[in-house]
Parts: structure tokens; C-alpha cells; sequence
């Protein structure tokens, strides 16, 4: 990356899928600004043009307007080395593993009404306990996937994090390590933090990454997800 080569990353003001990308983005030490809106600031950014189909995050870069997070993110490692190109297979090993993700999140427990559990983390009142085991249960399920295919590696990129390891660290600090999250959820955050702790092989890799991403992780700002 040359300085020259300044990115812009719009999404809202919590981690989300934005996430992924901006730790990919920190941790390849990137000329980047993060660019975090909400209200009129959305709106306005929505109507701008830069926003195919209606969706954030964006990327911005050599006047060009990238979307989609999955495809920002290979983006990304394209260009600071988390997504080897020259490898085949390591690349698809990141996709396999942002794949399973993706599968697993359309698995998500609802509620009789169809809406998601997860969704009151963005409402006002406390997640009640049997809606929060059955959120934490299906949790732990994740844990299991990501334990099975990091395997004996250090990371899921091997011996140095890939686009994939992002992308799970993006999902574990937005709940089970967030910090600056929503304060009538810290019953949430507390309960999927214990899950984790159960996984040792995920707990281990969850500190690996904390140490990668100890600069970004200290600075970036508060998100309820």
C-alpha cells in the first residue's frame, strides 16, 4: 500500500459487517478512514450514489465505490496479503470458513413470529433469559465449527491471520469480547463470553488475534453488535 492509496470505509456506527473490514484494514496497516454514520449522515450517504443498492459498508477507493462486506473484505486481502491470490487453496480455506458463517447465521433461532432474537440487541429492553439460552446455544454451535476447521493451526490462515480470521474475530469481539457494547445487554455479552471460555482451542485463538489487533482494538469505538 502506498500512502497515496487512502481508503474509505462507510458503515454504521456499530461493527456489524463492517467489522471484518475494518480489522483487515487496520491489521494491513492501510492508509484508511473509518467513516461511521447514522441518522441524517445515512441518508445523506444513502442518496449520494456511492450506495449500490441501498447497502452499506462501502468502500472507497481510486474513485471507485466497492460494496458488499465479503467481497470488500477479499478486497482488502487482495491487497495487503490476507487473501493470497497465488494460493488457490488458502483462499479457499478463508472462503470456507466465511462460508460456514454465513451458513450458520441463516440458522439463526427466531421467535413465533419469525423475527430473530438477535434483532432485540438493537431495541431498549434487556434480552430475557430463555430467548438468551437459546441465542447462546446456538452460539455455541459456531464455537464447535470454528474449532473444527482452525484445527492445530494458529490462526485460519495458518501461521498469520487471513480475511477469515477477521471475519470470526469481527463476530466474537462484536459479542463474546465486546467491551463498549449496550448496557442493558451485559447479561448478553457476559453469557456468550462464558460459552466461549468453554471452547479452549477458540479461546486461545481469540487471545492470538487480540494481540495481532492490540492497537485497533484499544481505539475503535463503541457498537451494541
Amino acid at each position: 500500500m502506498t500512502s497515496q492509496e487512502k481508503m474509505i470505509l462507510t458503515y454504521f456506527d456499530l461493527y456489524g459487517r463492517g467489522e471484518a473490514c475494518r480489522m483487515a484494514l487496520a491489521h494491513g496497516k492501510c492508509n484508511w478512514e473509518d467513516n461511521r454514520v447514522s441518522g441524517e449522515g445515512w441518508k445523506e450517504f444513502k442518496s449520494s450514489g456511492k450506495c449500490a443498492n441501498g447497502q452499506i459498508p462501502v468502500l472507497e477507493v481510486d474513485g471507485k465505490f466497492l460494496n458488499q462486506s465479503e467481497a470488500i473484505c477479499r478486497f482488502i486481502g487482495m491487497k495487503t496479503g490476507s487473501y493470497p491470490i497465488s494460493d488457490p487453496f488458502a483462499c479457499h480455506a478463508a472462503d470456507a470458513v466465511i462460508n460456514t458463517c454465513s451458513d450458520w447465521e441463516k440458522l439463526s433461532p427466531k421467535n413465533e413470529e419469525g423475527k430473530l432474537f438477535f434483532y432485540q440487541m438493537f431495541g431498549p429492553d434487556a434480552i430475557c433469559e430463555e430467548d438468551l439460552t437459546k441465542m447462546v446455544d446456538h452460539r455455541k454451535i459456531l464455537h464447535g465449527k470454528m474449532e473444527g476447521l482452525l484445527g492445530d493451526k494458529d490462526f485460519f490462515g495458518d501461521s498469520k491471520p487471513s480475511i477469515a480470521d477477521f471475519w470470526v474475530c469481527a463476530l466474537i469481539y462484536s459479542m463474546e469480547r465486546n467491551t463498549k457494547g449496550k448496557e442493558c445487554q451485559a447479561h448478553v455479552y457476559a453469557a456468550y463470553a462464558k460459552a466461549l471460555a468453554e471452547n479452549t482451542k477458540m479461546t486461545a485463538w481469540t487471545d492470538r488475534m487480540a494481540k495481532e489487533l492490540q492497537e485497533y482494538l484499544a481505539n475503535r469505538g463503541p457498537g451494541s453488535i
